[in-house]
C-alpha cells in the first residue's frame, strides 16, 4: 500500500531537539491538521476542532491529540469568562508556532502574519469573544447539516470543501470615493452533487454573517449599507448577479426589530434594492449544538417566513472577496511542500518570540503599569463575567445609573451590584459622580474603548475626546450624550428609578416582566407625511410582558418644568404620529401613554392639555400619576388615573377612580366600544 503524502512528510521532517522541542514520538497525521487548524482559526474548543477534520479523526481521536498536543507544549488553552462557555480555547503556543512553519516550509513571521496567529492576532481575538464563539457554533451547525439539507431530486450530496472567515474586512471602491466592508464572518460551501453513475457537479455556496451584542441601529445601518456599496462598486459588476446573501443572528425580538429597521432604512438612504438574506433569533446562550438550517428565518427584504436554503443560489468562486477563498490549493500545498524549514531564532539561540502565551496567568495581573492599554483591554475580553459585560453594556446605553438602579434593572443583591461596580472600577473600566441626583456611575475611557473593541468600531462611534488633544489610547474620552444627561439629571434619574422599580415589581409577578426598554434619543422618531417632516421625542419607550401578552408604552416623566404650552406641543407632536400611523411600522398594536407628574395640579393640567390636543385621535390610551404615589406604593399598584379623551367611549362613573396600570389596560380592552 502506498504511503500518504502526509506520512512521507512526517517521516522526512526531521526532529527538533534542545530549546526547539523535545518529543518522545513524531507527530502524528492528525496532529499536523490540529495544528494547522489551530493556525487558520485560533481559540477553538475541542468541539470545533472536531469540526474541522471530522474527515480524518473521531471524536475520541481529536480529544486524545489535543491533549497530547497540549502537553507536548505546542497548543496552550485558557478557560474564559465569557457568557455562554466554560470549556477551554486553545491555540498555538510559541513552540507550536514554529514547528508548524517549518513543517510547511514558510517562514513562521510569515505564516504568523498571514493568519494573524501571532501575538497581536491572539490578542485582537479575545475582546470579540462572545460575538465569535456564537459564530463557531453557528458555522458549525452549517457544516455539520449542510449536506442533509440541500438534497436535491431525493439525491443527498457530498460537503466536499468549506472554509469559513472571522471578521472579514475588504476595501473598495464605490463612486470614487475609499470604503471598507465588514461583516462578522463569512462562510464558503462547496457542495457536490452526484449526476448518474460518472458525473457530478460542484457548485460553491457564500453567506454573510452578522451579529452584534448592540442594539445599536447605526452601527447595523453603517454595516448594511456598506455591503450594499460593495454589491454596487465597480468592481463587482462582471458578477453582479453572484452576491452573497446575508444572514443576520439577532440577540433578541428587539434587536432584530432594530435590525429590520435598518435594512428598510440603509436601503433607502441609498436608494438601491434591499440586501437579499434572512434573519434569525438566536434560542438562549444555553442551548447548545444549535441547528442553524431550523432556526425561525425571515427575509430581509419582505419579513417572510423562509427556509434558510431558499435563499442560497450558486456563486462563482471569484465572487467570494479575497481575502475568503475556497481550499482548493490546500490539499496540494500539503502534499508538495518540502520540510526543510529552518526555524528563526533569537539572539538567546531560542525561537523568535511571536506568542506570548500564557493568557489566563497574565489576565490575573491586569492592573500591572507596565502593560500596555491595547493589551489590557485585550486581556479584561478575557476575564470579564456575564455580569461585568451586563453592567458595561447598561450603563453604554443608560448612563449615570445608580448601584440601586443597576441591581434593580439586572436582578442583582444590592452587595453584590456593589462588588461589581468596585471590581469594574479597580479595572478603571468606569468611574463614580456625585450629581443633584446621589452618587452615580458611567462608563470612564477604558469601558468605552473595551466596548468599542468588543464590536469591531472606532470609539469615536460612542465617545468624544474630552479635550483639545488628538485621541489615543491613553487620552481621556467620554460617552456621547453624557452632558445633556448630567444637565437634566433629576429628569434622568425620574426615568430610570421608574424602570428599575418597575423591573423589580414585575419579577414579583408570575408570568409578567419588563422586556426592554430604551430612553432619550434611542426611541426618538424623524418621520416625514407629504412634504413636512416631524419629529417625535418620548421620554422613554418600552415593553412589558404580561401572561405572554406584551404592552408597548411610552413614559413622559415631568419634573413640573413644563407649562401649558411645552404640554401643548409635546401632545401635538403625539398626535401626529398616530395620525400618520408610523407606529403601526413597529407594532403591530398601538403604544399606550404613560405620563408622571410630580403633583396632583400638574397631573390635572396635563390631563387637561392632552384632552384638549388628542380630541380626534382614536384608540389611545392615556394614563397619569404622581410621584408621590410611585413612590409610596410602586408602578403595579393602582394607582393610575385614566385621561378619557372626548372621541373615546362614554364615561362611567368608575372611569374617576385610579387602577392598576396594565389591569385597567386589559379590563377596557375587553370592553365593547
Amino acid at each position: 500500500m502506498l504511503e500518504s503524502s502526509l506520512e512521507r512528510r512526517r517521516r522526512g521532517c526531521p526532529n527538533t531537539t534542545g530549546t526547539l522541542a523535545e518529543r518522545s514520538a513524531p507527530l502524528t497525521e492528525t496532529e499536523w491538521r490540529i495544528l494547522h487548524w489551530l493556525l487558520r482559526y485560533p481559540l477553538q474548543h475541542a468541539d470545533d476542532v472536531l469540526v474541522g477534520v471530522a474527515r480524518w479523526a473521531s471524536r475520541a481521536t481529536v480529544y486524545r491529540h489535543v491533549q497530547a498536543l497540549q502537553e507536548q507544549g505546542l497548543v496552550e488553552s485558557v478557560v474564559p469568562k465569557t457568557p455562554g462557555t466554560g470549556k477551554r480555547l486553545y491555540h498555538l503556543s510559541n513552540l507550536g508556532l514554529h514547528v508548524l512553519a517549518m513543517y510547511l516550509d514558510t517562514p513562521a513571521r510569515e505564516l504568523a502574519r498571514d493568519w494573524q496567529a501571532d501575538e497581536r492576532g491572539l490578542l485582537r481575538l479575545l475582546p470579540r469573544l462572545p460575538t465569535l464563539l456564537v459564530l463557531q457554533d453557528i458555522v458549525n451547525g452549517l457544516i455539520t447539516h449542510a449536506a442533509a439539507v440541500m438534497t436535491r431530486e431525493g439525491r443527498q450530496p457530498q460537503l466536499v470543501r468549506w472554509t469559513w472567515q472571522r471578521d472579514l474586512t475588504h476595501r473598495f471602491k464605490y463612486r470614487e470615493q475609499a470604503h471598507h466592508l465588514f461583516a462578522d464572518g463569512a462562510v464558503a460551501l462547496c457542495i457536490r452533487m452526484q449526476h448518474g453513475e460518472s458525473s457530478r457537479l460542484d457548485q460553491w455556496y457564500g453567506i454573510f454573517l452578522l451579529s452584534t451584542e448592540l442594539d445599536d441601529e447605526r452601527l447595523m445601518r453603517l454595516r448594511l449599507e456598506r455591503l450594499l456599496c460593495w454589491r454596487e462598486s465597480p468592481e463587482r459588476w462582471p458578477l453582479y448577479q453572484h452576491m452573497l446573501p446575508v444572514l443576520i443572528l439577532a440577540r433578541s425580538p428587539r434587536q432584530c426589530e432594530h435590525w429590520q429597521r435598518a435594512v428598510e432604512t440603509s436601503a433607502l438612504k441609498l436608494r438601491l434594492d434591499p440586501l437579499q438574506g434572512a434573519l434569525a433569533i438566536l434560542p438562549p446562550s444555553e442551548s447548545a449544538h444549535v441547528n442553524p438550517w431550523r432556526l425561525d428565518w425571515r427575509t430581509l427584504s419582505t419579513d417572510h417566513p423562509c427556509h434558510l436554503q431558499e435563499g442560497l443560489r450558486p456563486v462563482l468562486p471569484t465572487a467570494f472577496p479575497p481575502s475568503l477563498g475556497g481550499e482548493e490549493g490546500e490539499e496540494e500545498r500539503w502534499t508538495h511542500a518540502p520540510s526543510n524549514a529552518s526555524v528563526a531564532f533569537g539572539p538567546s539561540g531560542r525561537p523568535a518570540r511571536l506568542v506570548m502565551g500564557k493568557l489566563a496567568s497574565r489576565a490575573t495581573g491586569i492592573t500591572r503599569e507596565d502593560l500596555e492599554e491595547r493589551e489590557i483591554i485585550a486581556l479584561l475580553g478575557l476575564g470579564l463575567t456575564p455580569c461585568h459585560r451586563g453592567i458595561l453594556h447598561l450603563l453604554l446605553v443608560h448612563p449615570f445609573l445608580s448601584e440601586e438602579e443597576l441591581a434593580g434593572l439586572l436582578a442583582l443583591q444590592r452587595k453584590s451590584a456593589r462588588c461589581l461596580l468596585y471590581a469594574l472600577r479597580t479595572l478603571e473600566c468606569l468611574e463614580p459622580l456625585s450629581t443633584p441626583a446621589g452618587r452615580r456611575w458611567h462608563l470612564c475611557g477604558r469601558g468605552l474603548r473595551l466596548i468599542a473593541t468588543a464590536n469591531h468600531m472606532h470609539t469615536r462611534n460612542i465617545a468624544v475626546a474630552s479635550d483639545d488633544e488628538a485621541e489615543s489610547e491613553t487620552s481621556r474620552i467620554e460617552q456621547r450624550g453624557e452632558r445633556w444627561l448630567l444637565q437634566h439629571i433629576q429628569h434622568t434619574a425620574g426615568v430610570y428609578g421608574f424602570f428599575a422599580t418597575l423591573a423589580q415589581a414585575a419579577r414579583q409577578q408570575p408570568g409578567q416582566e419588563l422586556c426592554w426598554w430604551e430612553a432619550g434619543a434611542v426611541c426618538e422618531r424623524r418621520y416625514r407625511v407629504g412634504e413636512q417632516w416631524y419629529n417625535l421625542r418620548p421620554d422613554a419607550l418600552a415593553e412589558y410582558g404580561m401572561r405572554q401578552r406584551p404592552i408597548r408604552f411610552w413614559l413622559e416623566w415631568d419634573c413640573g418644568t413644563m407649562n401649558v404650552r411645552d404640554l401643548t406641543i409635546k401632545f401635538t407632536s403625539y398626535a401626529h404620529y398616530l395620525a400618520s400611523r408610523e407606529w403601526a411600522r413597529e407594532s403591530t398594536a398601538l403604544p399606550r401613554l404613560l405620563c408622571v407628574a410630580p403633583e396632583l395640579a400638574q397631573e390635572r393640567r396635563i390631563r387637561r392639555v392632552a384632552q384638549a390636543r388628542l380630541t380626534h385621535v382614536s384608540g389611545l390610551v392615556l394614563r397619569t400619576t404622581t410621584v408621590v404615589l410611585l413612590q409610596e406604593q410602586g408602578p403595579l399598584a393602582p394607582i393610575w388615573s385614566p385621561c378619557l379623551l372626548l372621541s373615546s367611549r362614554a364615561v362611567q362613573p368608575k372611569d374617576s377612580l385610579r387602577r392598576g396600570v396594565f389591569e385597567t389596560l386589559t379590563l377596557e380592552d375587553d370592553r365593547p366600544s
